[in-house]
């Protein structure tokens, strides 16, 4: 009961455990996301290559900034917990990849 009371003591009580888990496999998770960008980067450049279309050069551009933005929390992560890519520089590189992507689905 004292561990129910202390979980919905606050609006946010009940994400404590979810956030703690994700700090725990944090390692494993920054690793995965690099290796899974790379390879959806180098997907987006073969497609680039073979079909040379402008659409196509936005979304490779916007994978190639979620492979930078993983690149920078990889070694945020191991040199620099939190100092560099914090959420105001994650905000921007999501507002790129965002905003290329919403123009390469729009554009004819």
């Amino acid at each position: 009961m004292f561990f129910l009371q202390n979980v919905f003591a606050k609006p946010w009580g009940f994400l404590r455990f979810p956030v703690e888990v994700a700090q725990i496999i944090n390692p494993i998770v920054v690793w995965l996301v690099i290796i899974f960008s790379s390879i959806i980067l180098l997907i987006a450049f073969l497609s680039f290559r073979k079909k040379n279309s402008k659409r196509l050069l936005l979304v490779f551009i916007a994978f190639s900034f979620i492979f930078f933005q993983s690149f920078l929390n990889l070694i945020d992560f191991y040199f620099s917990p939190g100092v560099f890519m914090n959420p105001a520089v994650q905000g921007v590189f999501d507002l790129i990849i965002i905003s290329a992507l919403f123009i390469a689905l729009f554009k004819k």
